[in-house]
């Protein structure tokens, strides 16, 4: 099992070797932006500060705000002038904003709004053009695969951060140690993205055809509308989606350490579990994705997740939250890539950046409501938080069995290749006459 696991890993970075930077890219950041958003800044507001729920909801709305506004736009001009310059500046931008927040008064305590703004330029320039870059410089027949590494990575830092924050707070006796430790993952982000980012300019990754429902090619100006009704509906599910994710990011830490009486230590060992599952198995999912089909993979996994959110207010020891809490990082990392995966597709190499932030900035609507109204939530009954997010999760997964299969297929989706069983991609498209029209019906139709 771990020869497999292995190979499987080597693999897809032998094929791809600039993954290994991007990786530690993302690593690095993301368990940064963790350490504070998700660990060290509830505690300090709540405990230290004694503030309300929905104040420490409302200071994370603002960094979501700031982030949701800026993503599109710093994606649109990273498809301009390139995709390095901002992978480096948006660590480097907030390198010192971790330390501001326990440097400033208790009575200033408003001031952490206007550090909140600039951590959010900070990571809407980072995450739209570094994901962007992967779907320029990666074939959509391992697309899903190589974004369930920047998926794994990514969930598995969020982890990361909790484990780092509950032991340097259990070995330190103090989690003000957090910020300090954010500080240096932010360095060691924008010093890797500055060494390890490719030099030369991106290639253009192979362009997969648009089907319609009758497999047939569709070619300009009816891609561009087949293109843009599924950008619509794609959008409409991030929202949702995002919103039911973001309402736990405050309040996930608060809920183990009060309601279930959790130990740092056990905080610790919990996540431990769930990023060894992440890490084990990250991988070759994002490989079942691409065999399966990239927006069945994001229907089961919005399904799983919903499930599981309504079971975990049940959970009221160890033994009993591991499983669930199990299933639903692992229905998470199998969707998130296949979800990355249709949104790259929805761009070409032209684009791809605007696209992503586009759908980033949906994303980031629903994570500006998400935290309001888990705060909110929480304030009134502290279990009502996974309510709230297994209800919007319930109603994504609703959306996206009811509109996704309606729509035409991309690469995998929908070919020859996704019906006979060869691998994603594989298959030809049908010849063009002169004017650009398909000779024949392709044998693929859309995803069932």
């Amino acid at each position: 099992m771990l020869s497999r696991l292995r190979q499987t890993y080597l693999a897809i970075f032998r094929e791809h070797p600039f993954l290994l930077p991007f990786a530690v890219i993302t690593g690095a950041g993301q368990t940064a932006f963790a350490l504070v958003n998700v660990y060290a800044l509830p505690v300090y507001l709540v405990q230290d500060l004694h503030l309300s729920g929905l104040a420490l909801g409302a200071a994370s709305a603002t960094f979501l705000l700031s982030e949701t506004m800026l993503k599109f736009p710093m994606g649109r001009w990273s498809d301009r002038v390139g995709r390095k310059p901002f992978v480096v500046l948006g660590p480097l931008c907030v390198l010192l904003n971790p330390a501001l927040f326990i440097s400033l008064p208790a009575r200033l305590w408003y001031l952490i709004f206007p550090i909140r703004v600039a951590d959010g330029v900070g990571a809407a320039a980072l995450w739209p053009p570094l994901f962007a870059a992967v779907g320029d410089m990666v074939r959509d027949r391992s697309r899903a695969a190589a974004m369930s590494v920047m998926n794994t990575v990514y969930v598995a830092a969020v982890g990361g951060a909790m484990v780092i924050g509950s032991l340097s707070a259990h070995f330190t006796g103090s989690h003000h140690s957090a910020f300090f430790l954010a500080s240096g993952f932010l360095l060691v982000s924008a010093v890797t993205a500055y060494l390890g980012f490719p030099r030369a300019p991106i290639p253009p990754a192979e362009e997969t055809p648009v089907r319609d429902a009758n497999g047939e090619i569709v070619t300009d100006p009816a891609e561009k509308r087949v293109k843009g009704r599924l950008l619509v509906m794609v959008l409409v599910i991030s929202v949702v989606m995002s919103a039911g994710v973001l309402i736990l990011s405050n309040f996930l830490v608060l809920y183990l350490k009060i309601d279930l009486a959790f130990t740092d230590l056990q905080i610790a060992y919990l996540i431990a579990v769930l990023a060894a599952a992440v890490l084990g198995l990250g991988l070759p999912l994002g490989h079942a994705a691409d065999r399966w089909g990239t927006r069945n993979a994001v229907r089961l996994s919005l399904a799983i997740s919903g499930l599981a959110m309504w079971l975990i207010p049940s959970c009221r020891g160890m033994a009993t939250l591991i499983p669930v809490a199990v299933i639903l990082v692992l229905g998470h990392i199998l969707g998130t890539p296949s979800w990355l995966a249709v949104v790259s597709q929805l761009g070409s190499a032209k684009n791809r950046g605007g696209v992503m932030g586009l759908i980033a900035t949906g994303e980031g609507v629903g994570a500006v409501v998400g935290p309001v109204l888990g705060g909110w939530l929480w304030d009134m009954h502290h279990p009502w938080i996974f309510y709230g997010s297994a209800l919007l999760l319930s109603a994504a997964a609703l959306l996206a069995f009811t509109v996704l299969p309606k729509l035409p297929s991309f690469g995998a989706d929908g070919g020859p290749s996704a019906s006979s069983g060869s691998p994603p991609g594989s298959a030809k498209p049908p010849v063009r006459q002169a004017h650009g029209k398909p000779r024949g019906k392709s044998r693929g139709g859309p995803e069932q």
